[in-house]
């Protein structure tokens, strides 16, 4: 499989994984924080250029399926938005009170277009890690 057939796959299985979406509820504010902190680092990471350390955010489970190298590349390709400089408003922090939980991103960038994201982390050892992110909604065709 060439590595940009295996990507797009690997998004589309992000994607499906989290189509049955487990029952959410507002979490504590120690869920919130703990989670809050993880996306804006990985946010923070990525604007920085810094995929090694946007990488060490990410659950076993992806770093499983890529090394760094594809990871970068996929981030590159399918979620350029994280990318570029601008603002990152975060959602409202949701679990299932059995380690997984989901907020939802909207990244502006300097042009005041808006891309939104939802992530879904689960709560490993180390504490919480990026499972995944899907795209929710682009900037209208002819913005970007």
């Amino acid at each position: 499989m060439k590595p940009l057939a295996g990507i797009v796959l690997l998004l589309g299985l992000l994607a499906t994984a989290h189509a049955a979406e487990p029952e959410m509820r507002l979490s504590p504010k120690k869920v919130r924080d703990e989670v809050r902190t993880v996306v804006e680092a990985q946010l923070a990471a990525l604007r920085a250029g810094d995929f090694t350390t946007a990488y060490d955010l990410a659950a076993r489970g992806i770093r499983r399926q890529l090394d760094d190298r594809l990871f970068a590349a996929m981030i590159r390709r399918g979620y350029p938005a994280l990318l570029r400089p601008g603002q990152s408003d975060l959602g409202v922090v949701r679990d299932n009170g059995s380690g997984t939980a989901e907020l939802t991103v909207t990244v502006t960038d300097k042009q005041n277009r808006s891309t939104v994201y939802r992530y879904w982390l689960v709560q490993e050892e180390a504490g919480w890690r990026i499972s995944g992110v899907v795209l929710e909604q682009k900037p209208p065709r002819g913005d970007t």
